[in-house]
């Protein structure tokens, strides 16, 4: 995109915008958030004239939604569509629905296998006074790897269960 912020944090602030539209009204605070934003960070030209046009029509937020890559982002979303959608005291149905349903989408889009891969677990001794360590109870670091996976299949089977 050249100048401005990177792709992943536009569309984190398009779908933002998005989100403003969720439940068909836009109310002065949601304007105000979007006014402050616009001002406030270093968008590019295009991508602010973006915005400005997002700021008056609805975008698809799901579709929004999934450009956003970069995890710092996706968190950074989620901190500012809880304030956004509660600004204007009404936490609608409409806006309900769509956060739980962005919320799913995070979850099934997380790859849990490459977090896992990246998490370094150290153990420390118990203090025990006979050397014992956290797998004294016949756990293996194997073990625990496989405890772990099995509670992230569990976990993806549940959420493939409920959209079913």
């Amino acid at each position: 995109m050249g100048d401005g912020v990177s792709e992943s944090e536009y569309y984190m602030w398009r779908t933002l915008f998005a989100v403003a539209h969720a439940d068909h009204v836009v109310t002065d605070e949601e304007v105000r958030f979007m006014a402050t934003a616009l001002a406030d960070v270093s968008f590019s030209e295009e991508q602010r004239a973006q915005l400005h046009e997002d700021a008056k029509n609805a975008q698809d937020i799901e579709a929004m939604y999934k450009m956003i890559t970069e995890p710092k982002d996706q968190a950074a979303f989620f901190k500012f569509a809880h304030e956004l959608v509660h600004i204007d005291g009404d936490y609608g149905e409409e806006e309900q629905e769509i956060m739980l349903r962005l919320k799913e989408l995070h979850v099934q889009a997380t790859d849990v296998d490459k977090l896992i891969g990246t998490v370094s677990l150290s153990l420390e001794d118990d203090g025990g006074s006979d050397g014992s360590d956290a797998f004294a109870s016949g756990v293996s670091p194997k073990g625990f790897k496989d405890r772990v996976y099995s509670f992230r299949n569990a976990f993806v089977k549940k959420l493939k269960e409920d959209d079913d």
